[in-house]
Formats: structure tokens, sequence, C-alpha cells
């Protein structure tokens, strides 16, 4: 089972960090060891156990679930009063991640309690950029979907369509095609919207001779996709073919880098800003290459300065070489990339 697995991965954690107990309240963490899906609540991972805390909302379904599954030493706690408190206070050396608390918080939390407490970037974040079978199934259902969903919206590209209207289609798409839900807010942006990376989809009109980028993923048990098109509406000026071509060519060189050995997600950046320079527009790339996808749209690996890490086999990631010209338009092309043996 999966999620045993995964368990013993972070217990193996806290012996070699030598502490009690790790606490995430992180609801994809939460789902990632459980398998509960957006769940808030304290999850409690100790040596031997595991403790979930939850408000009275998510009792049932919690309980419900536990019931159904194959746990053992899985323990259900409502949130009463101070009860938390009182029940980590057993132990005597507590691991808290970082990135989920606040430092009123973390000092609240001390007040009264003898045991001493560590903070740790997110090491379950690191587990879960390595995805097992399981994952990956998940993942590429997902971007099939998304797949599939694309396919239907862009035979409705064309003059007069409203942006809003095309991400209505894409959400329906999504749940039609066997999706939960979407990924994220999908974006549709035309014309001079396209030169922004995070336009918000609005009420315009789309005319001939512009840009439309649609940026869609869907949501398959829990598990992200994320795919950029872009497409042309009636006649396009040279300049923006061209960037066109630009961009895919830098797309096509970083997933060919993937076959060197070695390489980390910064690697790959600067390929692709290397190739941007040789066209003298490497200043209108204004975000990262990419990014790992699974429970969340954005997590490990990382796909730009940050990504000092090397890949590894069972790594999902993004590449999105994008170029943003101000007052014009923009090009992004997006896909996804399974890392199997350190190539694709």
């Amino acid at each position: 089972m999966e999620i045993e697995i995964r368990l013993e991965r972070v217990r193996e954690i806290l012996e070699d960090k030598k502490i009690d107990v790790i606490i995430t309240k992180n609801p994809s963490n939460i789902f990632y060891l459980t398998g509960i899906i957006e769940i808030e609540g304290y999850l409690v991972v100790d040596r031997d156990n595991l403790y979930l805390f939850v408000s009275p909302l998510y009792f049932n379904e919690c309980h419900d679930y536990i019931k159904r599954g194959s746990f053992e030493n899985f323990h259900l706690q409502e949130i009463k009063n101070k009860n938390f408190r009182k029940f980590i206070s057993g132990y005597k050396k507590i691991g808290l991640i970082n990135t989920e608390i606040t430092y009123s918080g973390y000092k609240d939390l001390q007040k009264g309690l003898k045991a001493k407490i560590y903070l740790f970037d997110d090491f379950i974040l690191d587990l879960r950029s390595v995805k097992d079978e399981k994952e990956i199934e998940f993942i590429k259902k997902a971007e099939l979907i998304a797949k599939n969903v694309i396919e239907t919206v862009k035979k409705n590209l064309k003059e007069g369509i409203n942006e809003l209207d095309i991400v209505a289609e894409i959400k329906y798409q999504i749940i039609k095609n066997g999706g939960r839900k979407e990924s994220f807010e999908p974006i549709v942006a035309s014309g001079i919207y396209s030169s922004y990376p995070h336009h918000k989809s609005r009420d315009k009109k789309i005319k001939n001779g512009e840009v439309v980028i649609i940026d869609l993923g869907a949501d398959f048990n829990g598990y992200k996709s994320d795919l950029t098109y872009t497409f042309f509406v009636g006649d396009v000026d040279e300049e923006i073919k061209r960037i066109y071509k630009i961009v895919e060519e830098t797309q096509k060189i970083s997933v060919e880098y993937l076959r060197k050995e070695n390489i980390k997600g910064y690697d790959l950046y600067k390929k692709a800003i290397e190739n941007f320079k040789k066209y003298n527009i490497e200043k209108f790339f204004v975000h990262g290459l990419g990014h790992g996808i699974g429970i969340d749209v954005h997590e490990k690996p990382y796909l730009n300065k940050k990504g000092k890490e090397k890949l590894k086999k069972g790594n999902v990631f993004t590449i999105e070489p994008g170029i943003y010209i101000p007052e014009k338009f923009g090009i992004r092309l997006e896909k996804m990339i399974f890392l199997k043996n350190l190539t694709i």
C-alpha cells in the first residue's frame, strides 16, 4: 500500500532527525499521508501511530474513510477545547514544518509546553516530488482530461466569442470528461491581455488577428494537470508568428536537454534563457521555465533560479517557456514531463 510506504519514509526521517513526532496541517500533506482529500486539521505522525485532529465539520467524513480502509494505528480525534495541546505535550521533541506556522503561533505554542519544538523545511514536500506508479497514473489521467477538453474548446475559438464563455466551457468539459474539478481557475487571455502572464479572464470578445492563450488543468482523484496552448484567431502579424516559433523552439531545446545526466531544474531554466538571448528577447521571459506538479499545481522540483536540486526519476513537472511583449501580445506553451530514468 502506497500510504504505508510513505509513512515508513516519514518515520525514517523522524529517526534520522531524532525527534518523536512531526505535525503537519497542510491539506496536501495530509492527503499524501492518509488519502483523505482536502481536510483541514492537524496530522500527527510519531514512530508508531498516526493521529488526525479535525473539527466536527470533518469528523464523520474522516471516521467513515478510516473505517473503510485497512489502516493500522490510525486514531481520529475531534478538536475540543485544549485537547490537541494537551496531547502533544506528551512528546519530548516535536517537529513542525516552518512554512506552516507563523512566528506568533510558534511563540504561543511554546507557552507552558515542556516539549522542545524543532522547525524543519517541508521534507514531506520533498518526498512528494518523486511520484509512485499510482500517482503517475492519476496525473496522466488528469493530463488526458485536459487535452480532451482543449480539443473541444479550440473548435469554438472564433471572432466574437467571449473569454468568460470559454472559461465556462472549460469548467464544464473538465467535469464531463471525468475530472473532479479544474486544477486552478482557467486562464483565457486574448489580444493585449495575452501579454499578462496571470491574466484574469474577463468579459472581452476575441477579435480576428489576436493571440489567445489558454492555460488549464484538471484534477483527477486529487492529482493535477497543467497545460498551456497559444492559438491564433484569423491572420496574425508576422512578428507574432516569429515569436511563436522561438518559444516553440525553446521548449523543444529544453525537453531535449533532459537527456543529459545529473541536470538540475536551474540548468533547464538557464538553457531556455540562453536560447532567448540568441534573439535578444530574454527580458520578455519573466517567469520560471516550469514547476513540479502533483497534489498541488506548483510543487517541487522547481525549474527556476531556486532549482538547485538534481532532477530525479519519478519527478513530474511542466516546461512552459513564454514571451510577453508589453502592450502587444504574449506567447506561452506548456507541456508536462514524466521523468522515467533521468531521461524522458
